[in-house]
């Protein structure tokens, strides 16, 4: 399991604003900033809701642009209560950019543009004017500045100076940080105001077009490595990142968690067009007429091929693709690192070979570039894992078909257990596991801490899962709150190294306990309880939690909920989550409806009901006296 970030995170409801231009401006040649305004960028009301005032916390957060193609007007989705549903038939057009400056009690909010030919955003901003009228939505998070580092890395090319200087600006006084930007030309460069004690590197393409250099992983190997922990967040273009992720990784051996790499754009390689006069040998060859028959037997051949994901969970598992990555290239010794018995691990390497996942020759072994994105893409490089929560859900689809036939839970867990149990009896599937919900809960959060009068609860007593995010977003918003949080000790222990906020550790209390419902408090909250039990036993759930409930004591009850009728599993992901909590527990994601006879069949009234966005709803729970 990963260790903690040391950016700390809050979310926010997702909100589409319509905008004014107010100002139009060259930073430099190479940088236009584009100024917005409007009534939307505070709190306001639309289609019957009531959308609260855009926030902007970190340096690198994101906004979406909606852009219009021709004389069309721009695709925009719809607002939902915290989130956005984005229309199938007809995808917006939308392009990301980091607000430089936000000042909300002008009105008013900043966007830099990289100049350039082509693209659609660079081209808006070219020709936009004051008093035009344009489409935002986010940001939906924030990542705070890093704690607990000694200094700070910060490398990326002129897409990333926006994010860059609003980190300078931004950083704390007295701030270490050592800083490599490149740009097309000297003419580019920027002032960059900041408290920090920070050294800056210019580094000019000198009219390269951009992507095409290794400017910035030559001055990262040359940069003198101060002592202490490091922090390097870096972005900008793909391709030209692998090599500075590789030697962070490999040769500086920054661990992952304490780098933030994005990718926020890839060049695009472009072959020449062949002209009349061409030689026909280097002319590109006539496409092939279609076969349909050909196309739909290959594509349910991949569609029913259940090998590659074993192969390719069980290698992420031994370690073999980081081991390969790190230099390690000798079947044997790769065999020996990864403590495997050497003639399978043989034939593992000839399959994942075979399919693209490594390449063999004389050199020894070496990853592809599908196995290079397999291991830069660091959430998902986690979730790969054979020995994870992810593999364990993807698992249980084996009992799919009893499940269909049944309703009923198909499938054990790896050790032969109900995989319920084995989740919460095995520390690592089961923190794994706790860690996905709570990154689910931190978009929910917003709405739970906007759903109920917290500040009439002295202390909450919590329990289930996701609630680390809740706890951290609520003594944000309500400082007088006190949680105490009731879980197994292998589940607190995840709670407080990996979740719950530094600042808002002081103000939990963490009480170790076998049984998943806690007793005490002026309210209890139970967050994604229901989740791994099937009906009969969440309604035993809900009913050990009324017979703990104070005299007039109230329940929340926080659950994801799918919505009612025929179009419940019209997305085709939502879908796939519904089946693998079935096979795996037997519940599946409920409906509103569903949840409401569970309170109610476990002897509580139900007093209110509120959607706090993301899919999720929360219920206030009495027991009649």
């Amino acid at each position: 399991m990963p260790a903690r970030s040391p950016r700390p995170v809050a979310t926010f409801p997702i909100v589409l604003r319509e905008l004014t231009v107010l100002r139009v401006a060259d930073v430099t040649p190479g940088m236009r900033r584009v100024t917005l305004g409007g009534a939307q960028l505070g709190a306001f009301h639309r289609d019957g809701l009531d959308l609260p005032a855009l926030r902007t916390d970190g340096f690198d957060d994101h906004v979406k642009f909606f852009f219009a193609e021709g004389d069309a007007p721009p695709v925009l989705p719809r607002q939902k209560f915290g989130s956005l549903d984005w229309p199938e038939d007809e995808r917006p057009v939308a392009k990301d950019y980091t607000p430089v400056r936000f000042d909300p009690e002008a009105g008013e909010i900043d966007f830099d543009f990289v100049r350039h030919e082509g693209g659609i955003a660079s081209s808006w901003a070219e020709s936009v004017e004051p008093g035009s009228v344009t489409w935002i939505a986010g940001p939906k998070m924030s990542a705070g500045h890093p704690e607990g580092a000694d200094w700070l890395l910060a490398i990326g090319d002129e897409t990333a100076l926006p994010a860059i200087g609003r980190w300078l600006a931004e950083m704390p006084g007295g701030t270490r940080a050592r800083v490599l930007i490149e740009v097309g030309e000297d003419s580019h460069r920027q002032e960059l105001p900041t408290r920090a004690d920070a050294e800056i590197v210019w580094l000019s393409r000198d009219g390269a077009p951009a992507g095409t250099t290794d400017l910035l992983e030559r001055a990262l190997r040359d940069l003198e490595w101060l002592p202490g922990t490091a922090f390097v967040w870096a972005a900008g273009e793909s391709v030209t990142l692998k090599a500075i992720r590789r030697h962070l990784r490999v040769d500086r051996e920054v661990p992952r968690e304490l780098t933030d790499i994005t990718g926020y754009w890839r060049r695009a390689a472009t072959a020449p067009v062949p002209g009349p006069d061409t030689p026909p040998g280097e002319r590109a060859p006539a496409p092939e007429p279609d076969d349909d028959e050909d196309e739909a037997h290959e594509r349910l051949h991949e569609l029913t091929d259940l090998a590659p994901g074993f192969a390719i969970r069980t290698a992420v598992t031994l370690g073999l693709f980081e081991l390969v990555r790190q230099g390690v290239r000798d079947e044997t010794e790769l065999a020996r690192r990864c403590a495997a018995h050497p003639d399978t691990f043989g034939a593992l390497l000839s399959y994942l070979t075979g399919i693209g996942l490594l390449d063999a020759d004389a050199d020894g072994i070496r990853l592809t570039p599908v196995s290079e994105e397999l291991v830069e893409d660091d959430h998902s490089f986690d979730e790969y894992r054979l020995d994870g929560a992810q593999a364990a859900l993807d698992l249980s689809l084996a009992g799919l078909l009893d499940t269909v036939r049944t309703g009923a839970a198909g499938r054990r867990g790896p050790s032969g257990v109900p995989l319920g149990v084995a989740m919460r009896d095995d520390e690592r599937l089961g923190g794994s596991a706790r860690v996905l919900i709570e990154e689910d809960a931190l978009w929910f959060a917003p709405g739970v801490v906007g759903a109920y009068d917290w500040t009439s609860v002295g202390t909450l007593t919590a329990a289930g899962h996701g609630v680390g995010a809740l706890a951290n977003a609520l003594v944000k918003a309500v400082p007088e709150l006190r949680i105490r949080i009731a879980a197994l000790p292998s589940a607190l222990r995840v709670l407080r190294e990996r979740i719950l906020d530094t600042d808002a550790l002081p103000r939990v209390e963490l009480i170790a306990q076998s049984g998943p419902v806690p007793t005490g408090g002026d309210a209890v909250l139970v967050s994604r309880l229901l989740d791994w039990l099937p009906d009969e036993d969440a309604v035993q759930a809900l009913s050990d939690a009324a017979a703990g409930l104070p005299e007039g004591g109230t329940l929340l009850m926080v659950e994801q909920v799918r919505p009612e009728g025929p179009d419940a599993f019209e997305d085709t992901d939502a879908a796939l989550h519904h089946l693998r909590l079935k096979c795996a527990f037997g519940s599946g994601v409920r409906t509103a409806g569903e949840l409401t006879t569970l309170a109610v069949r476990a002897g509580l009234a139900v007093t209110d009901g509120r959607d706090v966005g993301w899919d999720h709803r929360l219920w206030v729970l009495t027991k009649p006296r």
